[in-house]
C-alpha cells in the first residue's frame, strides 16, 4: 500500500507541475475547488471511454493527433534549436501516410475490435518526445522506401540529397541527373527572363 501511495504521489505532483502552466487548468481549480490533476484525469477518462466504445472515436483520436502536435509544432518552430524541428516534421510525415491509408482502407479497419483504441496508443507513442516513436517509424520504414523510389529515379534521388540551402543543384556525378539539373536551371532561368 505505501508502494501505491508513492507512485501516485510522483505522478501526481509531476502532473500538477505541467497542469500549472496550462491556464484552463488552473481556473478549473480556482473555480471548482478540485485538484487540476483529478480535472484532468477525469477528462482523459472520458476520452478514453468514448474512443474505447467508437463514440466519435474517429474525430476523437485525430483531435488527439492533431490538437497536440499542432502546439508543440508551434513552439518547435519558435525554438532556436534543430532537433525538436525534426521530430515534428517526422511526426507530420507519418500523421499524413497513416490518415491517406486509413481513408482508403477505413471500411476494412472499421471491422477490427479496438481500432481507434491502437490508434490513439500508437499517435502518442509517435508524438511523444520521450519515446521519438515517428522517427523511429520514418527511419525504419518510410526512409528506406522513399529511398527506393528516389534510387529508381535518378533525377528525383539527386534532389532529395541536395541540401535545402544549395542554391545549385546536386548533380552527384550521375549523367541523367546532370541532365535533369540542367533542365531544371534552364526553365528556372527562362521563367525569370519572361
Amino acid at each position: 500500500m505505501e508502494y501505491s501511495r508513492q507512485v501516485h504521489d510522483k505522478y501526481y505532483e509531476m502532473a500538477d507541475r505541467i497542469l500549472t502552466k496550462v491556464p484552463l487548468a488552473v481556473t478549473f481549480q480556482a473555480k471548482t475547488g478540485v485538484p487540476k490533476v483529478y480535472g484532468a484525469a477525469g477528462v482523459a477518462s472520458v476520452w478514453v471511454t468514448l474512443v474505447f466504445f467508437n463514440i466519435g472515436a474517429p474525430l476523437l483520436v485525430n483531435l488527439v493527433g492533431f490538437g497536440y502536435a499542432a502546439y508543440a509544432s508551434l513552439g518547435a518552430i519558435e525554438s532556436p534549436g534543430k532537433e525538436d524541428d525534426t521530430q515534428w516534421l517526422t511526426y507530420w510525415v507519418i500523421f499524413g501516410l497513416l490518415n491517406v491509408v486509413e481513408y482508403f482502407t477505413g471500411f476494412l479497419l472499421y471491422w477490427f475490435p479496438f481500432f481507434y483504441v491502437a490508434k490513439l496508443g500508437l499517435l502518442v507513442w509517435l508524438m511523444l518526445p520521450a519515446t521519438r516513436g515517428a522517427e523511429k517509424l520514418y527511419h525504419a520504414g518510410v526512409r528506406p522506401i522513399m529511398l527506393n523510389l528516389t534510387s529508381k529515379r535518378p533525377a528525383l534521388a539527386a534532389a532529395s540529397r541536395a541540401p535545402a540551402s544549395s542554391a545549385a543543384p546536386a548533380t552527384n556525378g550521375s549523367p541523367s541527373a546532370a541532365a535533369a539539373a540542367a533542365t531544371a536551371s534552364s526553365k528556372a532561368t527562362n521563367l525569370k527572363s519572361e
